[in-house]
């Protein structure tokens, strides 16, 4: 049965013990029927995404640096999600709305698939910025001004994206 070969491997039992904590974790009354429940969710989001767990170009792998840079990019974008947010309250208080709106693209610097998704995803949560398009060569991203599209250029969340595809080579 290759489904229960999958479970059984050593990362992708990990992979749920880390997840089912972090069930309970968040769980507000840890009782035996939450902790079956959320094994079960677990289980099953685990193997509905076995394909990113498969051996290949996006392949898996666990290490304490990739926490730690995945760690440093969540706080790096949650930074960025509260300037922005800064900066688009003052814009729409300020009676003269100084909004300049422009599509700008963005050439794509990163090799995994995985780590193009997360950045488009980021500037996307980022208040203020859009990522409409994707190809395989460049973002196009809507602003809200050009002065946020100059800081998405070269900036830091495009920085700790190719921090987390680094320690992947």
């Amino acid at each position: 049965m290759n489904c229960v070969r999958f479970l059984m491997k050593k990362k992708v039992l990990s992979l749920i013990v880390v997840l089912i904590l972090f069930w309970v974790l968040l769980s507000p009354a840890i009782t035996i029927e939450s902790v079956l429940i959320g094994l079960a969710v677990v289980v099953g989001v685990v193997f509905l995404n076995r394909e990113l767990l498969e051996e290949g170009q996006d392949s898996f792998k666990l290490s304490l640096k990739q926490i730690r840079n995945f760690t440093v990019f969540i706080l790096h974008l949650i930074k960025e999600i509260i300037k922005a947010n800064i900066d688009v309250a003052k814009i729409v208080l300020s009676p003269s709305m100084p909004v300049s709106p422009a599509f700008i693209k963005m050439p794509i610097k990163f090799k995994r698939d995985t780590n193009k998704v997360i950045y488009a995803n980021a500037v996307t949560l980022t208040p203020g910025t859009l990522t409409v398009d994707v190809t395989d060569t460049e973002y196009l991203i809507h602003v809200l001004t050009t002065s946020a599209g100059e800081d998405l250029k070269d900036g830091i969340l495009e920085k700790t994206v190719l921090k987390l595809e680094e320690q992947n080579d």
